[in-house]
This record gives C-alpha cells, structure tokens and sequence, in this order.
C-alpha cells in the first residue's frame, strides 16, 4: 500500500469499528503476509468484502458484485481504495475467472465470497462447483474468514444497522497449496463448506449476544412475503420491533437476540421455507407491486435512471409500465436475475441490463425463479 493507501485504510477500519464492535482472531494466519493465496469468507451481509480487508496490510483483491460500481461512492472505494475484480452475479464470467488468475499470477491475492449473494436470512446458501476447480488450479494457500455476527448487525432487508452490534472474524489457513495436488475437488468443496456454514440465528441462540434496537422489525416486507398464520401474501408490515398483518394483526416480535417470538419458529430462516412452500399457489396469480426502473451500462458502470413504474407478473411476463413506455419481458428470455443491495431485482433481456428498486423484491424473485424452474 502507499501512503495514501493506508490512510484510506486507517479512515475506514476507524468508520466501522464505529458503528461495529469487530472481534479480530487470527489464529495460524498473519494479517500482514503479502503473498498470493485465497482469501475465502462466507457472505452474512454486503459490506463482508470492505471491513474484513481494513484489518490485513496487503489484502487479497475482492471479486464484488458490479452493480456496487454503479455508486460514485463505492466505485472510488473499490477502484482506488481497495481495487476489485468486478463480477456480474448470476452468470459464468470468463472475464472475472481471467482476471482473478492474472491478480494471482502477478502475486496479489484474491478474496472469494463463493456463495456470490449476500445471505439473505441468515445462513450459507450454495456454492457454484467451479469455485472449487479454481482453488485446485492455482495451488495456493486457501485462508478461511469466517464471520459469525454479521446478519444480526445489518441484515439483508433491514433499514438501519444496529450500532455497535457485535461481528466475530476468525482467520485461519483451511489448506496449504502444496496440499492441493493430493485433494480430489470433492475433498475441497467438502472442507470449504464446512468451513464457511453459518446460521446466525443458530449462533447466537447459543450466545445470547444482545443486538437490541428500536426498528429492528422495519423492512422485514421487503424479503418476507407470506403471513405463516393466514398464508396470506403481501400482507406483511413492521413496526418498531413488531411485525404484523393486515389480515391477522401482531403476529411476532423481535427479540434482543434477533430471535422471533410469537410463531411456531423463532427465525428468519424457517420462516423462508414456509413462504417458499407458498410458490406453487403464488405462481398462478398475477401479482403486483410498484417501484423505480433503472437501465444499466455495464461497460461503463453507469446507472441510467427511467423513473418509476407499476410492475406486475401476469402469466410468463415480467411487465412494468412507466409513464411513457411499457417494458415487457418474457421471463424465460430473463438472464442473470438476482437481488442486488437490498431491494433491487436485477437481470438482462436481450442486449440490456436492467434493475428495479421495489417494494416486494424478493416475491417477484423467489417467483420469477420459480416459474422459470430455477428455485
């Protein structure tokens, strides 16, 4: 790093440890090595890639997500503070492969979330087999960050971040590079599995950690879709800790330990499961929601914003009506659909790449993936 760099560095790792109480292990592995090796961590919540990397002195190239380039202030981030390999989510980029061996090569290392999305409630989802194929290929030392915490400070859907909510990081060399010729990829996706599986809910049921906050419940709409009491949808809203609907009134409250009370469940994780269980009804209706479309240049990493507009999903169609034009896409010609951020549903049709900043985002999601045999 220069000069610069390691102020930028000193002003960020200052910035979280603000709004964050981090809890650093190291264990067998040494923040300041400066040699190429992977850097693998599992993915609670957006911003794993930025405050994991203010804490080593050389730190490995992150592969992000590259609608984060389309903000002014993350793309000064991730180009001139720590400079990262921009990778589309949801599609098998040659590119990034091509760049993440050129990084290695030229002796920096990388830094692989492998789950690609950030988890959504809180725990690992799967790991696309040719991350495996990659760590065998290059032969290097595979470093382990496994963080524990994350989610319950600022979960995927939430509002607001709990202030100096406490996040665990525990580094720790998983495998050496030269042990890499005697391993199978199956023994490699086996111990990286084990390795980075998490549920925070799990965790901190143990733990009892405190994580109290007023708003706790607000946003909860935006990735829960189904009251598992009436199996009503879109009928879901918060208020404070609480979370209520329209039909049924209060149904749960969040307690200290982001743990529900009220339902048969007592997390976010279950209650997925139930919601998903709800897909096959859901699918065979038309559904409605509202939001702001935005079409994408991902060459130059630039966001155009159309304005808003009324979405709804009738038949296999993904139609959203603006002011002046109406978009129709046919959902089977939708590629690369996946949920950026927080609340935006991104994909590409045909030569264009689009995201919509809306209101039930992981409804339309869950569903469109559905219809089209992807969930």
């Amino acid at each position: 790093m220069t000069f610069k760099d390691e102020i930028y560095r000193l002003i960020l790792k200052a910035f979280y440890k603000s709004i964050y109480k981090i809890d650093i292990n190291f264990n067998n592995f040494e923040p300041a090595r400066q040699d190429a090796y992977i850097l693998v961590g599992n993915h609670p919540c957006l911003h794993d890639g930025v405050y994991i990397s203010t804490y080593l002195k050389s730190p490995p190239k992150p592969i992000i997500n590259t609608f984060m380039f389309t903000s002014k202030v993350w793309k000064f981030i991730l180009t001139k503070i720590y400079p990262s390999i921009a990778k589309r989510k949801g599609q098998n980029d040659i590119i990034t492969v091509r760049s993440m061996m050129q990084t290695i090569k030229s002796g920096r290392g990388v830094m692989l979330f492998p789950e690609g999305n950030s988890s959504f409630f809180g725990q690992q989802s799967k790991i696309p087999f040719s991350t495996y194929k990659f760590m065998k290929k290059m032969k290097k030392d595979v470093v382990i960050s496994k963080t524990n915490g994350a989610y319950l400070v600022t979960p995927r859907w939430a509002k607001k971040r709990v202030r100096r909510g406490l996040i665990e990081v525990n580094f720790y060399t998983l495998i050496k590079g030269e042990e890499m010729d005697s391993l199978t990829v199956e023994e490699i996706e086996s111990k990286i599995i084990e390795a980075i599986k998490f549920n925070d809910f799990d965790w901190n049921r143990e733990k009892k950690h405190s994580y109290g906050f007023k708003k706790r419940a607000h946003g909860i709409e935006r990735f829960i879709y189904v009251c598992p009491k009436c199996m009503s949808h879109q009928t879901i809203y918060s208020k404070g800790n609480n979370i209520y609907c329209e039909k049924c009134g209060h149904i749960a409250t969040f307690n200290d330990h982001v743990l529900l009370e009220g339902l048969d469940f007592d997390n976010l994780v279950e209650w997925d499961k139930l919601q998903k269980t709800q897909l096959e009804k859901l699918s065979k209706i038309d559904l409605y929601s509202k939001g702001t479309l935005f079409q994408v240049d991902i060459i130059k990493q630039k966001s155009v914003k159309i304005g808003f507009v009324e979405a709804s999903l009738i038949n296999n169609k993904f139609i959203l009506q603006h002011r002046k034009q109406e978009y129709r896409f046919d959902l089977d010609k939708i590629k690369g659909l996946t949920l950026t951020r927080k609340d935006e549903v991104s994909f590409d049709y045909e030569e264009e790449t689009y995201f919509i900043k809306m209101e039930d985002p992981m409804l339309f999601y869950d569903t469109i993936k559905y219809k089209d045999g992807g969930l």
